[in-house]
């Protein structure tokens, strides 16, 4: 079977690696070649550089390969990006295999939990720049969806989309986990906005890459979209209570309210999501359907959060995002529990 992965570099789409090479495909990476591989590849692996916004560079690909049996779209972020790729592809594979998000639902303000897989066109809300599950990421995966479900054929143009929620694992660039475990580390205060009752789920990063690696083989999945997310539902409380257990850590959990937190200079950043887990509603996914395609089941917690931690205290160099700003988050935390009212009303009021 020839395989061919748009990206092949990343968190995801190198476990995917992983996972494909042990079925013995032909394999194709088409990236820019600017990144070194997550996973390391030798020569059974052909890599062709390239740009995707490119036409010409991923028609070219279609003259070196007549056809192609699957292909993995890892990095379309844009509803241009998609439609480069279906003018490319059109035609000239069995199964087009696209990565969403579960933030195609978290952009809608009128979701009933568990969000079904037909939650994906309901209402935007108004914009809201602070949304955990990132505004302008889920109206552009939306209209890469559109751009593919709009062009789905099942002899020409066959295409499966997956809807990861928030991918854990090794080697995590957005490093999540690792911002509460540095901090339940250090041993001070850690701050919590809000009430931290919200529910969410994780998943881990190679139940994610096993499902991908599965639906070359699933010929029930062309034409439809999953959901794949842990079975185990966390409020961030209790995540981190599972997550202290685990690190035999008992951390000082401080809660300030939302709309304080909110206007507090280290309660954002420009590289990313500070904060993680912090859903601000509740962000529960129904897995019933890749469970009864897929027979899906996710990896438990006690699991692989161990192997996770083990990574980023042996492995990884570096702080997780914010952390330069720790000192001020264990001062206003302290300050919080000693004067809460008075607090309060000079941050809304400010």
């Amino acid at each position: 079977m020839k395989i061919l992965i748009i990206g092949g570099t990343g968190f995801i789409s190198g476990y995917l690696l992983r996972e494909l090479r042990k079925k013995n495909y032909h394999i194709t990476l088409f990236n820019r070649g600017k990144s070194k591989p997550f996973i390391p590849v030798d020569e059974s692996v052909r890599i062709v550089a390239g740009d995707r916004n490119n036409p010409g560079d991923l028609k070219a690909l279609i003259n070196d390969e007549a056809h192609y049996d699957v292909i993995y779209d890892m990095t379309a972020y844009t509803g241009q990006q998609s439609q480069t790729a279906v003018d490319a592809f059109y035609g000239k594979t069995g199964h087009f295999i696209h990565c969403s998000t579960v933030s195609v639902y978290m952009i809608s303000d009128d979701l009933r939990c568990p969000v079904t897989e037909d939650q994906d066109l309901r209402q935007i809300m108004p914009f809201f720049p602070r949304n955990p599950f990132g505004m302008n990421y889920g109206i552009q995966k939306r209209d890469c969806e559109k751009i593919l479900r709009d062009h789905h054929h099942p002899v020409n143009f066959p295409v499966t989309m997956l809807r990861p929620t928030y991918v854990s694992g090794p080697g995590d660039p957005t490093l999540r986990d690792y911002f509460w475990i540095e901090r339940i580390l250090d041993g001070k205060p850690v701050l919590i906005p809000g009430s931290g009752d919200y529910s969410f789920q994780q998943v881990y990063v190679e139940d994610v890459a096993r499902a991908f690696a599965s639906l070359p083989e699933q010929p029930q999945t062309v034409g439809e979209a999953y959901n794949i997310a842990s079975e185990e539902i966390f409020t961030l409380n209790e995540y981190l209570a599972e997550l202290g257990n685990l690190m035999n850590r008992k951390p000082e959990i401080v809660h300030v309210d939302q709309d304080v937190f909110d206007h507090l200079p280290f309660s954002s950043n420009s590289r990313g999501d500070v904060f993680p887990f912090n859903t601000r509603r509740p962000a529960i996914f129904s897995l019933e359907k890749i469970k009864r395609d897929l027979k899906y089941h996710s990896t438990p917690f006690q699991q692989w959060m161990p192997e996770l931690i083990q990574w980023y205290t042996n492995r990884y160099s570096g702080h997780s995002l914010g952390y330069q700003d720790r000192d001020a988050e264990v001062k206003f935390a302290s300050n919080w529990s000693g004067d809460y009212l008075k607090l309060k009303k000079a941050f809304i009021h400010e």
